[in-house]
């Protein structure tokens, strides 16, 4: 595998910047763009039954990785802790601050209701997104549950004293299979998205896991993904609903069809693999080195896209001055990208500018 001098994987940050390209184009989608064609509503079932399964395989791949370099569980949390929950925790305070503020202008306030966006108190704000139902900037759920999965995983590894990471990864895959099979057996409440969430991607997680340390032939890797590829067909012809990830399927049936799905799209994962380590994708050097960066800086485009960029964004271009939907997806991605570029470049500004303060 082809590794930068500091021996990270060149390939896992091509897998996030592709990744992360697929969130844009499903974001920058809108509910009226896929019912007036058909194409994209497609298009968006198929990303969605995808793109954030992928980021969670990464995540415990990377995960068994690191344990592989000799960290132990919880160095790992604590270095992923400092990561990610700051910027869970401030950006959360950001967008409502930025939306309380904004709802204050009528206009503003009527663009963002057609949004979908409302005013809500503080306290049941803060609830929600802790429940990973954040009504002003719900993309968050992703950066919440990942934090809860990486913690769940770190302590059951830890309490086994390292020594049975694949045993815990199979007890952690069978309560997530668990989880999906009752939860419709039991009163969730407010705890649904949560509880479905973490149930959902907890065994895709150990399941990249234990997938690191695994040797895949091409021969295997070809069969597999396009099984997997056959899967996320058939699911969006026949099982897929409206909303994208949700199921039209309810009870044991539902079941059955995630069950298959962890089976089927692992393989689409490893070919995924294949392909971006050995370059077999007609991409150009300098292409390669921008899917890079866009794998590095994936945290950053996810936290900065969704709210103003795609959801206020699209309404104002698609709803109020009424451009064609291929526009306003192209111009919602590129806003995005710029904006978290030109974020990227102030982040690493101030760490040169903090690192001359120390030295």
């Amino acid at each position: 595998m082809e590794k930068e001098k500091n021996g990270r994987l060149v390939w896992i940050d091509i897998s996030k910047g592709v990744a992360i390209l697929l969130v844009l184009i499903g974001h920058s989608m809108r509910d009226e763009m896929r019912v007036a064609y058909p194409f994209l509503d497609v298009l968006y079932r198929g990303i969605y039954i995808f793109h954030m399964t992928w980021f969670f395989w990464l995540a415990g791949y990377g995960y068994r990785l690191s344990r592989n370099k000799g960290r132990m569980p919880l160095q790992i949390a604590g270095k992923r802790l400092r990561k990610q929950f700051p910027y869970w925790i401030i950006y959360t305070l950001f967008i409502y601050v930025a939306f309380y503020l904004a709802m204050k202008s009528t206009s503003l306030s009527s663009i963002l209701s057609d949004a979908g966006y409302f005013k809500i108190d503080f306290i049941p704000y803060i609830t929600s997104a802790i429940l990973a139902n954040n009504p002003w900037a719900f993309h968050l759920w992703f950066l919440w549950v990942l934090i809860i999965i990486t913690v769940i995983v770190c302590l059951f590894d830890s309490l086994t004293n390292s020594r049975h990471t694949t045993l815990v990864c199979i007890f952690l895959i069978v309560i997530g299979l668990a989880g999906i099979a009752f939860r419709d057996k039991i009163s969730l409440g407010d705890w649904w998205f949560l509880f479905s969430y973490i149930s959902l991607y907890l065994p895709v997680f150990c399941l990249g896991i234990l997938m690191a340390d695994m040797k895949f032939s091409d021969t295997l890797a070809w069969i597999w993904g396009i099984l997997g590829l056959i899967y996320i067909i058939v699911r969006i012809k026949f099982f897929s609903g409206f909303s994208g990830n949700s199921l039209n399927v309810e009870g044991w049936t539902r079941f059955a069809v995630y069950c298959v799905g962890y089976t089927m799209l692992p393989g689409l994962m490893v070919l995924l693999g294949k392909v971006f380590e050995k370059r077999l994708f007609p991409i150009s050097e300098s292409g390669m080195k921008r899917l890079v960066f866009l794998g590095k800086e994936s945290l950053v485009i996810y936290l900065i896209h969704q709210p103003l960029c795609c959801a206020f964004m699209g309404t104002v271009l698609y709803n109020e001055l009424r451009m064609p939907a291929l526009i306003v997806m192209s111009i919602c991605i590129a806003m995005s990208l710029v904006l978290s570029i030109i974020a990227v470049y102030l982040k690493r500004k101030l760490e040169k500018t903090l690192i001359r303060q120390d030295a």
